[in-house]
């Protein structure tokens, strides 16, 4: 299990949160609760898009073990940004860089996109539905077999095309399906797609619960999705996202704005 972290806007607005996912990643009481350890250790990464360029960050370190990067990115994050990142608790999948999220993607259909997930899904049914290799797969994680199936169906950026391959996959989900995904056309389209969800199972272990939420703000200049332990970390009024919603951002950085459109998924 992971923690996960969208915001698109003004980047000095950003800064707390990238904090924010350090501290939450140190120590998480969420995940001490549970017994599980309170710590998101086994590699982190980051993804920023900012004035025409694009800067994709993985490494095997974890984020507060790595804090000459975390403040470099902190540095950066200035002007209108668009900033995913992921810290990992590995629950399948090999302790390795190649399982380090965000996961970038080019498709056949020009567009490219990057993903990151915090959850468990079946990897196995999800190789079965995509007819994909599994001994290729061997040693990946869920969340990248999350990716590689995206890759192969996903058919553009558009909601409809989102919405309905998150659904096929949502069936595999076995606790949470907590996902980001960043997308770019060759026509310089921006989307961004989140989706939140724990099956009822999960759900109903209060623990379990507190520790999966993930948490929104949405102000005039910047739009944030997050997990649960920012809240411990963060003086931004954050909501609940409501189980099974998913959001659909527009954004456009030219003029430095961005719409979003919540449903249910």
């Amino acid at each position: 299990m992971c923690r996960i972290l969208l915001a698109v806007g003004d980047g000095k607005r950003i800064r707390p949160l990238l904090e924010a996912l350090l501290k939450s990643s140190e120590h998480d009481p969420y995940k001490l609760a549970r017994k599980k350890g309170s710590q998101h250790k086994d590699g982190w990464g980051y993804l920023l898009l900012k004035d025409g360029y694009i800067e994709h960050y993985r490494s095997e370190s974890a984020i507060f073990e790595d804090k000459k990067k975390v403040k470099e990115a902190m540095e950066k994050l200035d002007g209108f940004v668009i900033f995913m990142a992921h810290t990992r608790a590995a629950s399948q999948g090999e302790k390795n860089l190649f399982n380090v999220q965000p996961f970038g993607f080019s498709t056949r259909r020009g567009f490219i996109f990057w993903t990151l997930h915090n959850g468990d899904l079946n990897k196995k049914q999800l190789i079965e539905m995509g007819d994909l290799n599994p001994e290729e797969l061997k040693g990946a994680s869920d969340s990248y077999v999350m990716g590689a199936y995206l890759c192969r169906f996903l058919e553009g950026i558009e909601k409809e095309y989102l919405l309905n391959r998150f659904k096929e996959i949502k069936v595999t989900a076995r606790s949470l399906m907590n996902t980001v995904t960043l997308l770019m056309n060759n026509k310089k389209e921006i989307r961004a797609f989140i989706t939140a969800y724990m099956t009822d199972v999960y759900a109903s272990d209060t623990l379990n619960y507190y520790y999966g939420r993930l948490l929104y703000f949405e102000g005039a200049d910047v739009f944030a999705v997050v997990s649960s332990t920012f809240e411990h970390y963060s003086y931004i009024p954050f909501e609940e996202v409501e189980n099974g919603t998913a959001f659909y951002v527009k954004i456009y950085p030219k003029t430095e704005r961005f719409e979003i459109e919540e449903m249910k998924f």
